[in-house]
């Protein structure tokens, strides 16, 4: 907020809860949003189910193809009648998953996915600056352009990561069947293959899910606390099993907006400095939260206007 007028008042109502320091932490650590994280988890996976569904049909075409090459029933004596065949078969794959699409909400579902996650970091938000500063917080300024950019930003992006899971699966698959021509595999093995490459795919939507969720509390929590004035913040890690060493050594350490660590990981000879540098939430699938701390010489939040009734 540029308001100067606003900011002195915002400075005199949080005055008292400073008690006389320059800048104090929030008093309660912010939650990652995990509802959001399984709800587009859940909306991975049944894109996913969408593809095994329409794969599992052309599968059996896939594998007659295969089976006629291998016994030199076709009039070629290499791979690419083959190949040729595999690319017409899967990309009806494609188009029949692009048609379940439209019934499926894919882009709906995202954009609530991305409100379910603005509306944690919000709640949040509100919380850490009433139990710290004491005030009210005006919903509407958080319906603001910047904002809305940041969402609409992410959505866009995420449709088409989600939607480019199926190209790469399917390439992945189509290759795994040339692979195994040249190599004399059985349909079996090829079978096992296909589902072992559906599995990982799977897998590879479920960490996307969590990294997209962290990376949109991260860059929401960025904007509202950089708005808010705060120069600072306190790592803090999830507290689990799961946390990565690098973030480990992080927790409860102080660091300015402007200036974020750098990322590391351990090998048998000593850490190795990866040359990237990121606040919580930022890495790849990063759990981590920022904590405010608040300074009362840039602190300018958007606070609700009180009657003298209600001081």
């Amino acid at each position: 907020m540029n308001n100067i007028h606003h900011q002195e008042m915002v400075k005199e109502a949080v005055r008292p809860k400073f008690y006389g320091h320059k800048a104090i932490k929030s008093k309660t650590v912010p939650l990652y949003p995990k509802s959001a994280e399984r709800e587009f988890q859940r909306i991975a996976g049944a894109y996913m189910r969408l593809l095994n569904e329409e794969l599992k049909k052309k599968l059996p075409a896939m594998m007659a193809e295969y089976k006629r090459e291998r016994h030199g029933d076709s009039r070629f004596d290499d791979s690419r009648d083959l190949d040729s065949k595999l690319r017409r078969l899967l990309q009806e794959v494609a188009d029949a998953l692009e048609q379940r699409i439209a019934t499926f909400g894919l882009d709906e579902n995202v954009k609530k996915i991305a409100e379910l996650a603005k509306g944690n970091s919000l709640r949040e938000w509100k919380k850490a600056v009433k139990d710290t500063l004491g005030i009210d917080l005006l919903d509407d300024y958080y319906k603001g352009e910047i904002y809305d950019e940041a969402i609409r930003r992410w959505i866009s992006e995420n449709i088409l990561k989600i939607k480019s899971l199926p190209t790469e699966t399917l390439g992945n698959m189509r290759q795994i069947i040339l692979d195994s021509y040249m190599k004399g595999k059985s349909i079996r093995d090829i079978q096992k293959d296909i589902q072992e490459e559906y599995n990982v795919s799977k897998r590879y939507a479920q960490l996307l899910a969590r990294d997209q969720i962290a990376t949109l509390n991260a860059q929401i929590t960025k904007l509202q606390q950089q708005d808010a004035g705060c120069r600072k913040y306190k790592w803090s890690t999830s507290h689990d099993s799961r946390v990565r060493d690098c973030h480990r050594s992080l927790n409860g350490k102080t660091f300015s907006w402007d200036d974020p660590p750098e990322m590391w990981y351990e090998t048998k000879s000593g850490r190795v400095y990866t040359g990237r540098h990121c606040h919580p939430g930022e890495d790849y699938c990063c759990r981590c939260v920022a904590i405010p701390v608040f300074d009362l010489d840039t602190v300018n939040v958007p606070m609700k206007q009180t009657t003298g009734s209600e001081r």
